[in-house]
Parts: structure tokens; sequence; C-alpha cells
């Protein structure tokens, strides 16, 4: 049985994110439209990036390493109440979600994704994990998490990434890249 809940309600946005309705997940976007997804890339002190390996019963890409936390906005949800819900759900993360944690909105042909950065003192063994939704999760210093992140969808993870530590770092750390 897979993961994914398809009977979520999700608001439906119009290009200049204005909500204009709402649907269940099941149903696709009509064109024009756009559902909220939202990720985030947690580092620890040391700035290596927690990934999470997802469960063999996703419906998209199972099996692969994708970013700290993440998935889809539900109606009446701003993108950082998901934010935290997710993190929450998938991690046991319970850290507030600010519109300063969120460094890019990137709009694809029926979505649009919302990502966050955090830094976070907690090691892998401090988080519990959603098992349903994730098998595993790790940090991984930057070039080990860029080679993990093979692209998923139409989301750029790795560019995604780098983005996330500009966010945190700017120049700060050079190790990086």
């Amino acid at each position: 049985m897979p993961a994914d809940q398809l009977h979520e309600h999700w608001d439906v946005y119009n290009r200049q994110l204005q909500r204009v309705g709402d649907q269940l997940r099941e149903n696709p976007v009509t064109p024009g439209h756009y559902h909220l997804v939202v990720n985030a890339f947690l580092f620890n002190p040391a700035g290596q990036v927690l990934l999470q390996q997802r469960a063999l019963n996703k419906l998209n890409f199972p099996g692969y390493w994708d970013t700290s936390s993440g998935g889809a906005v539900k109606a009446g949800e701003t993108i950082e109440e998901a934010m935290h819900r997710e993190m929450t759900e998938e991690l046991g993360f319970d850290h507030p979600v600010t519109a300063t944690d969120n460094y890019r909105i990137m709009p694809h042909s029926h979505w649009v994704s919302a990502w966050f950065a955090f830094q976070t003192d907690w090691t892998a063994r401090d988080f519990t994990i959603q098992t349903a939704e994730l098998q595993r999760i790790r940090y991984f210093d930057f070039p080990a998490a860029l080679d993990h992140l093979d692209q998923i969808g139409f989301d750029n993870c790795q560019l995604e990434l780098r983005g996330a530590w500009e966010h945190l770092y700017g120049a700060k750390k050079t190790n990086a890249t």
C-alpha cells in the first residue's frame, strides 16, 4: 500500500499565487493552476546536511535519497505551517519555521516549490523518523550529499542544496563548493 495520501485536500493557486480553489490530491491539477510543496535541508554545526532515503512504498522515486524533509501543502496551510508539519511528522523535529527560513519559491508546470534551510545541533539519533514515509536518514558532507541527490522529478535538488548552503552560510564556509 502506498505511503502517499491521495485523499489529501490541496489549495489550488493561479500564477500569482492567489488561492483560486481546492482539490483532492488524486485529481490532476488543471492547466494554469498550481499546488504548493515544501522542502527543507537541515545542517548540523559541522556543515553536514541531513538527507532522507524515501520509503520503498512511495509512489514517486521510492528508495531515492531526498531532501531532509518535504511534502505537499494541505488546504488552509501556509508554506511555513506545512514545513513545520512535515518536519515534525517525518523527523520528529518540532522547530519553529518563519518566512526568513525560506530561500526560494520555484514555479513548475503544475506546482510551486518553497525551499527552506535550517541549522540544528541534533544528531541523527535525535530524530524520530516516520517509517511509512522514509527508510532512514543520514548526515552527509556537502560533496557526498550532492552525489546522493540525483535529480528527483523536476526539482534540481543539487541546485537547491547549494541555495540552502548560500542562504545559511553565504561565503563563510568555502568547503562546500
